[in-house]
C-alpha cells in the first residue's frame, strides 16, 4: 500500500545476517527509514544491508516487522522521491551570533546535515548521536521533537567541525560554545517535522541584524 501525501514511514525489524565467509550479525528492534508505507521483508533486508554497507553477505533474515509512521531520519541507501522542489518554513526563529553579523552569502543555500534524536529521551543530545554525520560547512538542523538541548561534549564536538549554522529546536547554556567558536546558532525553529532527511538546502535571512539575538526567516528548499 502508498501512503497518503506528506506522510512518512519506518520499519523496525529483528534481522539475522549470515555472512558468506563466515560470522554472522544480528540486530533486534533495528529502524530504518522506507520509501513508502509498506515493505516486503527481502526488500526490508536488502535496504539494511545497503545501510549498514555490509558485504559478503549470503543470507538475511527478517522477522517481528513493525510499520511505524514517524519523519525519517536520514537511513542510507533509502529511494528518495524527486523531480520537484518544496519550500518548508522554519518560523519563529532567532540567531544568536558573536561579532558581527554573519554575512548572508555565508547563511544561504547550505546544505543541510538534518539530526533527528526523536525518541531518543528528553535527555541532552550527546555527541555519539552527530557523530555519523559529516557536518563541515554544513547547516546542521537538530529536531529533537522535545526541545532538547545540546550537551556541552556534542557543542564541542561541533565546534571542532566548524558547520556554517546549526539550527535546533531547543536551546541550553551549551549553544554559548558554538557562538564563541564563530558558528551561529539558530534556535527556537519549529516546522522541522517537515523536513526530508536528506536532499535539502537551508537559507537563513536576518530580519533585523541591529538586534543579537536576531529574528530571522529560515527556510529550507528541499526536493520533492
Amino acid at each position: 500500500m502508498a501512503g497518503s501525501s506528506g506522510e512518512q514511514w519506518r520499519v523496525e525489524f529483528d534481522a539475522n545476517v549470515v555472512f558468506s565467509n563466515g560470522g554472522g550479525l544480528r540486530a533486534r528492534e533495528f529502524r530504518l527509514d522506507i520509501p513508502g508505507a509498506d515493505i516486503a521483508d527481502a526488500e526490508a533486508g536488502e535496504l539494511f544491508v545497503r545501510h549498514l554497507g555490509l558485504l559478503m553477505v549470503g543470507e538475511v533474515k527478517i522477522s517481528n516487522k513493525r510499520l511505524i509512521r514517524e519523519p525519517h531520519k536520514g537511513s542510507r541507501g533509502v529511494p528518495v522521491a524527486g523531480g520537484g522542489r518544496d519550500v518548508v518554513e522554519l518560523p519563529e526563529a532567532v540567531m544568536t551570533y558573536a561579532g558581527a553579523v554573519p554575512r548572508l552569502s555565508a547563511l544561504v543555500d547550505l546544505p543541510v546535515t538534518l539530526v533527528r534524536t526523536l525518541g531518543a529521551g528528553s535527555g541532552e543530545i550527546g555527541r555519539s548521536q552527530l557523530a555519523p554525520f559529516e557536518v563541515t560547512g554544513t547547516a546542521v538542523v537538530l529536531h529533537s521533537g522535545g526541545g532538547a538541548g545540546l550537551g556541552e561534549d556534542a557543542a564541542a564536538w561541533l565546534a571542532d567541525r566548524a558547520p556554517a549554522v546549526v539550527v535546533t529546536d531547543g536551546g541550553g547554556p551549551a549553544n554559548g560554545l558554538l557562538t564563541s567558536a564563530g558558528i551561529p546558532v539558530v534556535s527556537a525553529a519549529t516546522g522541522l517535522a517537515d523536513l526530508p532527511a536528506t536532499g535539502t538546502r537551508l537559507h537563513v535571512v536576518p530580519l533585523d541584524p541591529a538586534r543579537n539575538p536576531c529574528p530571522v526567516r529560515a527556510y529550507a528548499v528541499a526536493a520533492s
